[in-house]
């Protein structure tokens, strides 16, 4: 999944149901860990959470840039993540992708992302903010009817 859309301003959900109840977070942690990020447009460096640089293979990395980010995602999805931040970059935008995120042992860890981009200036500045939903599992990525 890649989506992206142009935005005056993320306006939320018109209401909530009247009987909404936020997730326990305890409950949210058995499934997934959520960690916030910002890149800087004007430098192109991004900068990640602790569990974000230990995920994408980035710890005790200087400057991060979207290269280096993407450099673990499924290769089938590195270049349509790719154009989706490069037109993030262009145009205040809200988006999302997921993928899976390749380790060294050859599992996969899936991961979705969230973000919007924002604060544009005529100096090509700018912000570009999200979170990475990981999975709190790991996938094979052999062939079975799952994955069909």
């Amino acid at each position: 999944m890649f989506k992206i859309t142009k935005t005056d301003g993320i306006t939320g959900f018109e209401t909530s149901p009247q009987d909404f109840v936020a997730p326990d977070p305890e409950l949210i942690s058995h499934f997934c860990r959520i960690e916030s990020w910002t890149a800087d447009l004007a430098t192109g460096a991004f900068s990640l959470g602790t569990a974000a640089k230990h995920l994408h293979g980035l710890e005790g990395k200087g400057s991060i840039g979207l290269l280096n980010l993407v450099q673990c995602y499924d290769a089938e999805h590195r270049q349509h993540v790719l154009e989706l931040f490069e037109k993030a970059a262009m145009a205040p935008s809200s988006f999302c992708f997921s993928t899976t995120l390749v380790l060294d042992d050859d599992s996969h860890v899936p991961v979705m992302c969230i973000g919007e981009s924002s604060d544009f200036a005529d100096d090509g500045a700018g912000n570009i903010n999200g979170v990475f939903v990981f999975a709190s599992f790991r996938v094979e990525q052999k062939s079975s009817v799952f994955n069909q």
